[in-house]
């Protein structure tokens, strides 16, 4: 009976453990930095993601426009990016988004 429950209460500990990531790798995404309630949130057109281990100042970042690279994860149904680098690359918020996300390495299909 024990050799029985062993599997199956590890099949339901690892249903409880959160997704890890839905990309390989690290990706690069630009975007609107907002500062909410949660904690930094980068806006890029199609998508809200929550940004992760941050260690910049939030006021030097809120309201830019930032390169963000870092792993995309999912938990709970909250987009967040683990974030390795970011980067402020202009003050304006009127950009489009859309289309200009990559993965590292990958080249646009076309211009937004």
């Amino acid at each position: 009976m024990r050799k029985q429950l062993i599997p199956l209460l590890l099949a339901a500990a690892l249903c409880l453990i959160p997704s890890l990531s839905l990309a390989e790798g690290a990706s690069t995404f630009w975007g609107l930095v907002v500062n909410t309630d949660f904690g930094l949130v980068l806006k890029d057109g199609d998508t809200e993601y929550l940004l992760l281990g941050v260690e910049q100042d939030p006021t030097a970042l809120e309201g830019r426009t930032c390169e963000v690279t870092g792993t995309v994860t999912n938990s709970l149904g909250i987009d967040s990016i683990d974030v390795e680098t970011i980067e402020v690359i202009g003050d304006t918020s009127s950009m489009n988004y859309t289309s200009m996300n990559l993965k590292r390495g990958e080249r646009p299909h076309r211009l937004a």
